[in-house]
């Protein structure tokens, strides 16, 4: 014999060996499938299709060939008011009923179809839509699975009450909505991302304090030349009332040693004197300190923008002014004021 063919003869037989098991795990499968499948019939018959969906699922899963199962989880849910997931296993078993090869499934097929159908009416849809997404990395989750990007802006059928939709855009929480499906109902859910937070800004630098208005020291100035000149003049009308006093007294008494003796008429004419000459006084203090401050805070106020344009050329011509001076000093007679000005 060749060795070609004895290869060959090996490689079959390997085949055949690893082959040979397979009907036995077929039919162990299928004996566990039919055990739970008869567990879920005892439940459902008991009015528990909830956990009879669950023992179809096992058996379906282990036994795929089994369509049984399918038909019981597609009715305990149209039972259940599950309507879009019974569609969707009612959809399922048509087409493994046209797959199938085993005469006991024949006409399945349009059993299947025709409940799908019949639940159109009944089951609620929902379709979700994100905008402001641009450039973003956005993740949307139904009932907390996450959603395929492609099935946004898709009408999805989906099982009636309530549904969680969440939308991940790297915010501390996602933008979360509610909604709720009835029978028949066709909802919309627009999810929109929030804006980016603006940048923060550094806090503005504090202005600086204004300048004196200049307005304000000439203003100033002004008003202490007005009291300083109001104190003159009431100074010099006491004088003038002490001067005629004093000569009124000087007219009608004699003299008598360092004094006089007045008689009792003049005590009046004494008396307005000796006001008048305190009046003198106050007055002439007043009348000196507002004159002399008036002079300084005009002096010293700085000159207006259009002020100073214009006398540009003057000050250089003169130079600048330095410093004033205001000052009181004992004067012969009483107190005097002495103002000193330099350049």
């Amino acid at each position: 014999m060749r060795s070609f063919e004895r290869q060959l003869l090996a490689l079959v037989g390997a085949a055949l060996l690893a082959a040979a098991p397979a009907p036995a795990l077929a039919a162990g499968a299928e004996e566990d499938a039919k055990t739970l499948f008869a567990r879920g019939r005892e439940l459902r018959g008991a009015g528990q299709c909830e956990q009879a969906i669950l023992a179809f699922r096992s058996a379906l899963e282990i036994y795929p060939e089994g369509l049984g199962a399918l038909r019981n989880i597609a009715e305990c849910e149209e039972a259940l008011g599950l309507y879009a997931s019974a569609r969707r296993d009612w959809w399922d078993l048509r087409r493994a009923a046209l797959q199938s090869t085993e005469a006991k499934y024949a006409g399945w097929s349009d059993d299947a179809e025709a409940r799908y159908r019949a639940l159109g009416s009944k089951v609620g849809t929902l379709t979700l839509k994100v905008q402001g997404a641009e450039g973003r990395q956005v993740q949307v989750a139904l009932d907390g699975k996450p959603l395929d990007p492609r099935l946004l802006g898709v009408e999805l059928e989906r099982d009636l009450g309530a549904h969680t939709v969440e939308l991940f855009y790297g915010g501390a929480a996602p933008v979360t909505e509610r909604v709720e499906l009835t029978p028949g109902a066709q909802r919309v859910v627009t999810l929109t991302v929030p804006p980016p937070l603006p940048a923060r800004e550094a806090p503005a630098a504090p202005l600086p304090p204004p300048p004196p208005s200049s307005s304000g020291l000439r203003t100033g100035g002004y008003v202490a030349l007005g009291v300083g000149g109001a104190g003159a003049i009431a100074a010099a009308v006491a004088l003038a009332v002490r001067a005629g006093a004093v000569s009124a007294v000087e007219g009608g008494c004699t003299p008598a040693g360092d004094g006089y003796v007045c008689p009792p008429s003049l005590q009046g004419d004494y008396d307005t004197g000796r006001t008048a000459s305190t009046l003198v006084g106050v007055f002439a203090g007043v009348g000196l300190v507002g004159l002399g401050t008036g002079v300084t805070l005009v002096l010293l106020s700085p000159p207006s923008p259009a002020s100073a344009a214009q006398g540009a050329p003057a000050s250089a011509a003169r130079g600048a002014l330095q410093s004033a001076e205001v000052s009181l000093a004992p004067w012969p007679g009483g107190l005097g004021s002495r103002l000193r000005v330099r350049f």
